[in-house]
């Protein structure tokens, strides 16, 4: 015998909330689940992942401190030095050395003076002809001197030399004693003066610098040559014979005059002597380096040279730990530094968080919005965020990882570690529990942020959120380990092409490709089932939710609670399993899950076995009711609902399953007692109908919706006469659109379209179930043979 409440109060409703109170605790419940709780997962997940994110110039590497006192030394880092993104930075040593390159380059500018070798020409004719006449004053005095002493005419002699060379030095520059009376002995001829032009003209076949040393000096391999009063510039060797200092010029006509036959062959070696002597002295430069216009044209020279920049790429290594330390390690760091804003790291992590939030926002409005199914519970929202924020700090992880891995072996491609990582694991775990909307959200978002984590990474995403899509599909209705491995390797087919052609659409090599694809693919084909299968039963007990494998193992009808079930009220567990065939059958008629809906019904009147013969499918005679108040009456039927709930927890049922329990009653009225009730009262006496009522909530997804919808439907048939298949359906069809009349599947996404396949569904069960008999005459029970057998049961 079942327990009876011993006191009618404690079954009845207790005292309710006033009206305002409860729209504001509504509202309130309402604003938590649809805003507040979205908008501070959103922020936990962008806060996360901005933090994460390689966005910041130097990542999360604080920048060496090294200086020249380091050079030679190992460098030691946790791991190596790299650069986050992409940056230019300014290598100031190679712009230096750039810059003196160029500046050396322009060529020291001389001016030359094409009248120097007039000048001396014209200097040399009037010299010598002024010391001719100079001379010939002298030869006539000489013969005025032969009537004197010889004292007297040597001492006149004298003063005649004084005064020629006196004139000689108005002309040329100062020369010996010797070469002079050479030169006076010959009366400073004609061949003498030819001589010595030959000579100038020998030496100006060459530009005549002052000395070489200034050329030296400033580096000049060649010149830039400007005449002065032209207009023109040219370029010239500043090397022998096209250009010679005065020094060269005056070894070179000892070497002209060196040659017998050059410098008037027919003289005294002494004349020879003093023409070259003379020529010699008045030799002068006709360049002139303009030192001035010279550092003019190499400080523009060495101002238009840009600056050096070194295009450093993400991930680029600057030096890794043990690496000696060079002066090229301190240049790079420098210019890092040189570069830094310490808000640049603050700014970028603001751009980044604010990116995801926004993101996470939009698709969260469009998915709230555009799809009615998508309608996650607070415990939904957190499993979400829950999971995402675990699949993005795997991936950084593991992108650590695949760098440190590519580091050391320099033959793996950091691209083909990467994609080892099962990036669709997420979407087919969400898919697994939750629905396909959900799925899709978790697909599209974390698919961005594994782009972006990844170095802005379009393939990656791209490839993401395939395979996400792919493997939440294939893995919807996966019942065993083998579908479970199938949507792995589906997958991780898909992997491997998008991978592959990515690679060869970024212009990679053949082999990079088919690298990077086969690691997808083995990374999905694998490492998807074994975290899928380890993860399931953690998520299951974490947040109460079922998946198949879960709604499989309630289906049993082994289970501990149906077994009590079946020995305390059989005619209950009976009905319940003719309502799984039915939820089963319509749940697969408008794509829903069968085995959810299966479940549900199994367990949906397990409480009925705390007062079992109070139930009519379950009375052999007597009905207790007959013995009650209509009012006490329903609160035993209602208190199955609160029963079935505490058998639920204690066998931890799911929580899916457990909120069928008091849904698929909804906020229904018991029906029986209520008019047993008003009948009872008489006319004009107003009976309490919510003490007749269930407390709900009304179905709030399909398969609770389902499991309502049968369990009248089967209750209907069941007292029916008729059983053929159009008694049936129109009996069905009144049956739902009593409850859609009653506004119980208001809050569910039931269509009309699904609730006329719903009603064909049931009909096919039913028909199945309570299909007419022959009646088989009595001469079928008869046999010819002997009873030979002794009875079990006697009459």
């Amino acid at each position: 015998m079942g327990r009876i409440p011993s006191t009618t109060q404690e079954n009845l409703p207790q005292a309710t909330p006033s009206p305002f109170l409860k729209r504001y605790r509504q509202r309130l419940r309402l604003f938590w689940q649809r805003w507040l709780l979205p908008v501070l997962l959103a922020l936990t997940i962008a806060t996360v992942a901005s933090l994460v994110m390689p966005l910041g110039l130097f990542s999360f590497q604080p920048l060496p401190e090294l200086g020249e006192e380091d050079i030679g030394r190992p460098f030691r880092g946790v791991e190596p030095f790299k650069v986050a993104r992409d940056i230019e930075v300014v290598d100031e040593i190679s712009t230096q050395a750039k810059r003196e390159r160029m500046r050396d380059r322009v060529l020291v500018v001389v001016d030359y003076e094409p009248s120097t070798q007039e000048a001396i020409l014209r200097n040399i004719q009037r010299g010598f002809k002024n010391m001719r006449a100079v001379l010939a004053q002298e030869r006539g005095a000489a013969n005025a001197r032969e009537a004197k002493t010889n004292k007297r005419a040597e001492a006149e002699r004298q003063a005649l030399l004084q005064k020629a060379k006196a004139v000689f030095l108005e002309n040329f520059s100062t020369l010996g004693d010797e070469d002079f009376e050479a030169l006076v002995g010959d009366r400073f001829s004609d061949a003498s003066e030819k001589a010595a032009q030959l000579l100038i003209d020998v030496a100006y076949k060459s530009r005549l610098l002052s000395s070489r040393e200034a050329l030296l000096q400033m580096n000049a391999a060649d010149l830039r040559v400007r005449t002065l009063g032209g207009t023109g510039e040219y370029m010239l060797r500043a090397l022998p014979p096209e250009v010679m200092d005065l020094q060269e010029a005056q070894t070179e006509l000892d070497r002209f005059a060196s040659v017998p036959g050059n410098l008037l062959p027919e003289t005294s070696p002494l004349l020879r002597r003093a023409v070259l002597r003379l020529a010699k002295r008045e030799l002068r430069a006709n360049l002139t380096i303009n030192r001035a216009e010279t550092e003019t044209r190499r400080a523009a020279a060495y101002a238009e040279v840009a600056a050096v920049r070194v295009v450093l790429r993400k991930g680029q290594k600057i030096i890794g730990d043990g690496e000696l330390i060079t002066h090229a390690h301190l240049r790079l760091i420098e210019a890092l530094r040189s570069q830094a804003d310490p808000t640049e790291n603050l700014r970028q992590h603001v751009g980044s968080f604010s990116t995801v939030l926004l993101f996470l926002f939009a698709c969260f409005v469009f998915f709230r919005t555009a799809l009615s199914r998508f309608r996650p519970s607070s415990k939904d929202l957190v499993f979400l965020a829950t999971l995402l924020l675990g699949m993005v700090l795997t991936l950084f992880f593991w992108r650590i990882i695949s760098e440190a891995l590519s580091e050391r072996h320099p033959r793996l491609s950091l691209q083909a570690l990467q994609a080892l990582f099962p990036l669709a694991t997420g979407a087919a775990l969400v898919r697994f529990v939750l629905g396909e909307e959900a799925a899709l959200f978790f697909a599209i978002a974390f698919s961005a942020i594994a782009g972006m984590l990844l170095g802005d990474s379009l393939s990656f995403a791209s490839a993401a959120l395939a395979v996400s899509c792919l493997a939440s599909a294939s893995i919807a209705r996966a019942q065993d380990r083998k579908g479970i491995f199938k949507a792995g390797l589906l997958s991780g087919v898909l992997a491997f092409f998008v991978m592959f052609f990515w690679g060869l659409a970024e212009g990679k090599y053949l082999w990079e490709c088919l690298a990077t694809g086969f690691s997808a693919m083995l990374g999905l084909s694998f490492g998807l089932p074994a975290l899928v299968m380890a993860l399931t039963p953690i998520v299951e007990f974490a947040f109460g939710y079922a998946s198949d494998l879960k709604l499989l193992e309630l289906a049993n009808l082994n289970h501990p609670a149906l077994k009590e079930l079946i020995v305390r009220a059989p005619g209950t567990y009976h009905h319940s399993i003719v309502m799984g065939s039915l939820v089963e059958s319509a749940a697969q008629a408008i794509s829903a899950n069968p085995l959810l809906a299966r479940s549900c019904a199994y367990y949906h009147d397990i409480g009925k076995g705390a007062n079992p013969r109070y139930f009519a499918e379950n009375q052999k005679g007597e009905n207790p009711h007959d013995f009650l108040r209509p009012v006490e009456s329903a609160a035993i039927i209602k208190q199955h609902v609160i029963d079935g709930l505490e058998l639920a927890k204690q066998h931890k049922l799911p929580k899916r399953v457990m909120e069928a329990i008091p849904q698929h009653h909804g906020t229904r009225r018991i029906a029986y007692f209520f008019h047993k009730a008003s009948t009872q009262a008489g006319e004009g006496v107003q009976v309490d109908e919510s003490a007749f009522c269930y407390m709900g909530p009304k179905p709030q997804f399909r398969e609770a919706a389902l499991v309502m919808l049968a369990d009248v439907a089967e209750a209907a048939a069941r007292s029916s006469a008729s059983t053929s298949p159009e008694e049936l359906k129109t009996l069905v069809l009144k049956m739902v659109n009593l409850i859609f009349s009653e506004g119980q599947l208001d809050e569910c996404d039931l269509t009309l379209k699904d609730l006329h396949k719903v009603v064909d569904a049931f009909v096919v069960a039913l028909s199945g179930i309570y299909h007419a008999r022959p009646q088989y005459p009595a001469e079928a029970f008869k046999t010819n043979k002997p009873e030979t057998t002794p009875k079990l049961l006697s009459t």
